[in-house]
Order: structure tokens, then sequence, then C-alpha cells
């Protein structure tokens, strides 16, 4: 009996991290200064991903997408059912000019199913390649591979001419672990719309919809993003 606790108390209590993760992530609303240290998490992400070569999104990707969600952090816990939480920001390409705008503020939550346990704290990249997509995740709440389906997707800074990879699906899916996971899926998840953090952000209400439109110049760090996406994509630099 002994024995059969000693097992089962690690796996209660990592239950409960499960259940208690979403509702201390809500506790208070952010700072702007946390914000601005959001999109700085966010660009530091997405440089790290493409000074890797061999393990980066292919450029031909990134040229032509229509955007991008990064979350610096997404945590991730479960035993049997697992749960997931993360924040981060969403930056929209206009294909015609290559203007990136943004950012706008997501976070992401939900669960996943499966032969689950550990915990695990990762980055998250999405990349959005088709407007429709990007439409998608400007709703108040979207499920991934519900409202919107998303794919792993391909690595390497380039793609072979004679690749088999089309390059169709609406979404591609990228993710850096910092921690052991087994059996872990985005697959159910939701993103949602953190009008609130859009709101301290940029010092006033807005909509997600005119941030993208570019009726709205954003902080410091919004801008440094802004531009290094510029640079780098464009150029298909590092």
């Amino acid at each position: 009996m002994k024995r059969r606790n000693r097992v089962l108390a690690p796996l209660l209590a990592l239950c409960w991290v499960c259940l208690a993760l979403t509702p201390r992530v809500h506790a208070a609303p952010p700072t702007r200064a946390q914000l601005e240290q959001r999109v700085a998490d966010a660009l530091s992400v997405i440089q790290a991903v493409q000074r890797v070569p061999e393990r980066g999104i292919p450029q031909r990707l990134l040229a032509g997408c229509r955007g991008l969600v990064i979350f610096p952090a997404m945590y991730r816990a479960g035993f049997m059912v697992g749960a997931s939480y993360g924040k981060g920001i969403l930056v929209a390409r206009d294909p015609k000019t290559g203007r990136w705008t943004g950012p706008v503020f997501l976070t992401v939550g939900g669960g996943s199913f499966g032969w689950q346990i550990g915990v695990e704290s990762a980055e998250l990249i999405l990349v959005i390649t088709a407007q429709h997509g990007l439409n998608a995740l400007l709703k108040s709440k979207v499920t991934l591979g519900g409202d919107v389906a998303v794919a792993a997707g391909p690595v390497g800074r380039d793609l072979s001419a004679a690749t088999d990879i089309t390059l169709q699906a609406e979404v591609y899916s990228y993710s850096r672990s910092k921690g052991l996971f087994a059996g872990v899926s985005l697959k159910g998840a939701y993103l949602a719309q953190d009008y609130l953090a859009d709101q301290i952000y940029y010092g006033r209400v807005i909509l997600p919809q005119e941030i993208l439109a570019g009726a709205v110049t954003p902080p410091p760090w919004g801008k440094r993003l802004l531009r290094w996406l510029t640079l780098h994509v464009q150029a298909g630099g590092r």
C-alpha cells in the first residue's frame, strides 16, 4: 500500500498542476512593460530559430507567409489528460507590399488526450500561409485543428525544388522544447484574442483588425520586431 501511495502521489500532484495552470496565469492584467517584454521575447525566439539553418523555418515558407504567431513560452502538463497555456503575439504581412503590422496579443489554451506524463515549457511558432488562416485567427476564439487546420511544418533553411512538400496548408506549426514531454499535441487547443492586452499596449481600446491594418504605431519593441522581420524575411537573411 505504501509503495502504491508513493507512485500515485506524484501523479496526482501533476494532475493538480494541469488544473491549476490556467487560473494562475489569469491572476492579474499585464503591465505595458510586461507586454513589451513579451514582444522582445518573441523577437528572440524567431531570431534563435533562424540561426540554426538545418532546423530553421524554410525561407521559402517565410517569404510567402501572411503572418506569424509566436508564443515565447507555452506551458504544457498532463497525465492521461493534458493541459496547455501560453501568451504570445500575432503579426501580419501584406504579400503585395511586404509590410509587417502588429503585434496583436493572443493566448493559447486547451487540452490534448493520450498517454501523457510530464511538464514542459516550449516555444511555439505558427506560420500563416493563407488569408483564410489569418482571418480565422482574428476571431475571438478559434480551435486549432477544428476552425483552422494546422500541419507540422517542414524544417531547413531552404527547400529543394524537387521536394514533394507543396506548402499548401494554411498554418504550419513549429516548437522548441525546453523540457521533456510525451504524447503532446496542439490539436484541440484554442487561440483567443487578448483584447485587454491590446488596450494596455496601445493605450486605447482598439480591435485586432485595426492594429493589423496599420492604424496604430507600436511601442519600441514592436517596432524592432517589425523592422527585423522586414529586413530578414524579405532579404532571406539572418
